[in-house]
């Protein structure tokens, strides 16, 4: 579960702040009764968003790779549900609701393998795409000691089958391993932007994949969502599909943004 700040994007005030970082300061402050985006509804918008992107400056995507995108974390379901289906958060032991940022490997491996069987249904090259980008998220787990012994075990063997299977489908993906890195930035672009935009922290953020050498800023504006710079051929109208739960009733909102 993403949880985010308020309904409404307020405009973006204070330091220019890496976008994880952002992310991250809003889950750790979240309350039971915040709202909140399920995980395979943020992977959703990350497919959205990827659609809109200028051939130009970003390498094209096709329909098989813009659905492996919109289904990077459809292996949340179980825990995370979705609009359609919603599962009310867990409380920590602080009494503070379970963030995405808070799971135990038991749950986001078990959340990542069911995305990456999903994404191969795509083809070789969309499961390639989903495996590397989630293998790839093992190692800042690994690089801050976290977890028990058996814990970052688990993760470790995680990681080493999905570079194992990896390297077994790059001959049938159809494109240099450079290309393939390409597309994987890509992926990790979507996801992170979908994060903020789901998150709505208050800050205005700078992603770390570059792109033509830049790297891509985003602030609240004026009503809208701005990149700069804009990677974008058309501004983009998305809709959030917010969700808390207040006591055993759960409330529903599609919340519109602008991105341009």
């Amino acid at each position: 579960m993403i949880f985010r700040t308020g309904l409404s994007a307020q405009p973006s005030q204070g330091e220019m702040r890496p976008v994880f970082e952002a992310v991250f300061e809003v889950q750790q402050r979240a309350a039971a009764a915040d709202w909140y985006v399920a995980q395979p509804d943020h992977a959703r918008i990350s497919g959205q968003f990827a659609a809109a992107f200028d051939g130009r400056k970003v390498p094209r995507l096709g329909p098989e790779l813009l659905r492996a995108i919109a289904m990077h974390d459809i292996g949340w379901m179980p825990f995370d549900g979705n609009l359609q289906a919603p599962q009310k958060p867990e409380l920590r032991e602080n009494g503070q609701p379970a963030s995405f940022v808070h799971a135990a490997p038991e749950q986001f491996l078990a959340a990542w393998s069911g995305s990456i069987q999903a994404a191969q249904s795509t083809g070789p090259l969309g499961g390639l795409m989903v495996a590397a980008h989630l293998a790839r998220l093992c190692h800042p787990y690994l690089n801050s000691g976290a977890g028990t012994t058996e814990q970052r075990a688990k993760v470790e063997g995680f990681l080493y089958r999905e570079a194992q299977r990896v390297d077994r489908q790059l001959p049938q993906a159809g494109r240099s391993t450079e290309e393939i890195n390409e597309l994987i930035k890509v992926l990790q672009f979507c996801d992170l932007v979908s994060l903020y935009l789901c998150a709505n922290p208050q800050s205005p953020v700078e992603l770390p994949q570059e792109f033509d050498g830049s790297r891509v800023q985003f602030s609240f504006e004026q009503g809208a969502y701005r990149m700069r710079p804009n990677l974008m051929d058309h501004v983009v109208i998305l809709e959030i599909p917010c969700l808390r739960w207040i006591g055993d009733k759960v409330e529903k909102e599609l919340i519109p943004i602008k991105v341009q």
